[in-house]
This record gives structure tokens, C-alpha cells and sequence, in this order.
């Protein structure tokens, strides 16, 4: 019993701080903010994926939280990368995917994934 109470605690506060929270502030980002986009930005959201001059909201919309979030270069830019899932623990040093943004605009990634598009 005590096991099972464990547990559930643990869920909770899982919940809490990572998915719950989350949900909400998509709930929210749908309602004010999706109605309001081009229709090649709607697709990439509901697709899943990220092309080029999509906002923080619209990948964030598209993929969900970035596991890690850091100041870094890009072509030479100074740049602020997203970083999705790792292929295995430390999510900042071994991301499969890298997002870059530019002045808070997707001006490119690497990633082995079809999840990010060019199609502009």
C-alpha cells in the first residue's frame, strides 16, 4: 500500500512539472494564437514538424517544450537553440534535434528526423 501511494505521489508531481503544465499553455496558444496563422504554419503544427520562420509559440505548438534551451552559434550567428529528444541521458550534449532561432524566428536546424521541413 505504502508502494502504491509512492507512486502516485510520484506521478503527480511528474505531472505537474513537466505535461500538465504544458497542456495548458497549448490549450491556451490554440485558442488565442493558432486561428490567427498562415495555413502553412497550421500544417506544420498539426503535422508535426518546423520549417523556417516559425515562432517559439508555433514549435512549441509543433514539437512541445524543448528539453533544453541555450545560447549558441549558427552559421555564424548568435543564436538561441532548442534542443528535442535525447538519444540517451544528457539531453543538452546529445540531442537528436537542434532548432535555431534568430531573433525568435526558426532560421534553421539539424536533425535526422523528418519531424523539421524546408517547404516554404
Amino acid at each position: 500500500m505504502q508502494t502504491l501511494r509512492t507512486v502516485s505521489l510520484l506521478v503527480m508531481v511528474l505531472c505537474l512539472l513537466t505535461g500538465c503544465l504544458s497542456d495548458k499553455e497549448r490549450e491556451r496558444l490554440m485558442k488565442e494564437q493558432y486561428p490567427s496563422y498562415p495555413e502553412l504554419i497550421k500544417r506544420a503544427i498539426a503535422g508535426g514538424y518546423v520549417t523556417r520562420g516559425m515562432t517559439y509559440d508555433q514549435v512549441y505548438l509543433a514539437l512541445g517544450p524543448a528539453y533544453c534551451k541555450t545560447p549558441t552559434h549558427y552559421q555564424g550567428k548568435k543564436v538561441e537553440t532548442w534542443m528535442y529528444p535525447p538519444d540517451e541521458g544528457m539531453p543538452c550534449s546529445r540531442a537528436r534535434s537542434r532548432i535555431y532561432f534568430e531573433n525568435g524566428q526558426v532560421i534553421g536546424w539539424e536533425s535526422p528526423q523528418s519531424r523539421l521541413s524546408d517547404n516554404q
